[in-house]
C-alpha cells in the first residue's frame, strides 16, 4: 500500500474506493496491520509537535470519513456492550436511568424528547424515561455535548454538583466533573442561562463559554473548537503545555499521573490522539517529541512521569 494513500486516509482525505482498498489490504495479513499501525504512529507523531518550533506550520483540521466513523462506532459499541453500566431506578411517578461511561469511551443517546446527547469518558448521566410536564431535567457528573430539541414551554435543565444550565433548544457543551470542581459551559447555537441555587448568574451567546471560578463566572470567546472533538473520539490539543495534556489524559482515562512539573519542558504542543488507542499509546507518541520516561503501577492505577 502506498504511503501517500495511507497518510491521506489518516487525514480523512481519501476517496471511498481508496478506503475500500485499504480495508481489503488490512484484511490480507497481520503484517499489513502492523505496517498500518507503524505508519499511523509516524503520522500522529508528525502532528504532535512543539508549537514554538512550528509557528508557520498549518496542522490540518480533522476530517472523519463515513468509513472511519462506521468503524469507530462499531468498536465503541463493542466496548460499551461489555462495560457500559445502565441502572434503572423506579419511583412512583417515573423511571430514571443512570449511565456510567467507562474510561476512554464515549456514548451517544437520544432522549425521550429527541434531544441528542454525547457523553464523554468517566461521565455519570441521569435522565428520566419520560420528562415531566413542567420541564426536562437531567443530572450530569462529567462532560456532555447537547443538541436540545426545541420546546419553549418546557425548558431543558442540566443539573451538576456546581451549577445548573437551562435552555429551551440549543447546542452546547458542559464539562462538570465533581472530582475536579470544574464547571464550564460552551455555547454553539441558541442561548443558555447559568444558575447557582436557583439564582441566575449569566446568559451566554453563541461562541461564548462560561467558566465558573469561586462562584464567579468568567465569559470568554470560543477560539478553539478542536477541544470538542472528543465526541468523535479525538483528544485534541492546541498550544497546550505538557502538564495540561497529562491532566487531560487523567480525565479521559481515569488514571493518576504523578509528575514533577518543575522538570517538565516549558514548550506548548499541538496534536491529536484517538481515545480508542488508550493512554499508553498517547504517552508513546508524546515520547517521540518530548524526552521523558514513565512507569505504570497497575495496582494503584498510577503513571509516574520521569
Amino acid at each position: 500500500m502506498q504511503k501517500d494513500i495511507l497518510y491521506r486516509f489518516f487525514d480523512g482525505n481519501t476517496t471511498i474506493d481508496e478506503e475500500q482498498q485499504i480495508r481489503q489490504w488490512l484484511a490480507q495479513s497481520k503484517e499489513n496491520k502492523s505496517i498500518f499501525m507503524q505508519e499511523r504512529l509516524a503520522y500522529d507523531t508528525s502532528l504532535f509537535v512543539p508549537s514554538s518550533s512550528n509557528e508557520n506550520k498549518i496542522i490540518s483540521k480533522s476530517k472523519i470519513s463515513p468509513w472511519i466513523i462506521s468503524n469507530a462506532v462499531a468498536v465503541a459499541l463493542l466496548l460499551i456492550i461489555s462495560s457500559l453500566y445502565i441502572i434503572n431506578t423506579n419511583t412512583k411517578s417515573n423511571q430514571y436511568n443512570t449511565i456510567l461511561v467507562p474510561p476512554g469511551q464515549r456514548i451517544n443517546l437520544i432522549l425521550a424528547d429527541q434531544t441528542n446527547v454525547w457523553l464523554n469518558a468517566n461521565t455519570k448521566f441521569e435522565y428520566p424515561s419520560q420528562f415531566s410536564r413542567k420541564n426536562r431535567t437531567v443530572h450530569l457528573d462529567g462532560e456532555a455535548y447537547f443538541d436540545v430539541a426545541q420546546n419553549k414551554k418546557k425548558p431543558f435543565i442540566v443539573k451538576t454538583s456546581t451549577a445548573d444550565v437551562e435552555v429551551t433548544g440549543t447546542i452546547f457543551n458542559v464539562e462538570a466533573y465533581s472530582r475536579t470542581n470544574k464547571f464550564e459551559t460552551s455555547l454553539f447555537e441558541g442561548g443558555v442561562d447559568i444558575y447557582i441555587d436557583n439564582e441566575k448568574l449569566t446568559s451566554l451567546k453563541p461562541n461564548e463559554k462560561g467558566l465558573l471560578i469561586n462562584n464567579d463566572i468568567n465569559i470568554e470567546q470560543i477560539t478553539d473548537t478542536d477541544e470538542y472533538l472528543w465526541r468523535r473520539g479525538l483528544i485534541a490539543f492546541n498550544n497546550k503545555s505538557l502538564e495540561e495534556i497529562l491532566l487531560a489524559l487523567e480525565k479521559y482515562f481515569d488514571i493518576d499521573i504523578k509528575m514533577d512539573s518543575s522538570k517538565l519542558p516549558t514548550h506548548t504542543y499541538s496534536g491529536k490522539f484517538r481515545q480508542a488507542d488508550g493512554v499508553d499509546y498517547a504517552l508513546r507518541v508524546l515520547q517521540r517529541s518530548i524526552n521523558f520516561s514513565y512507569e505504570r503501577d497497575d495496582d494503584t492505577n498510577t503513571i509516574y512521569i520521569k
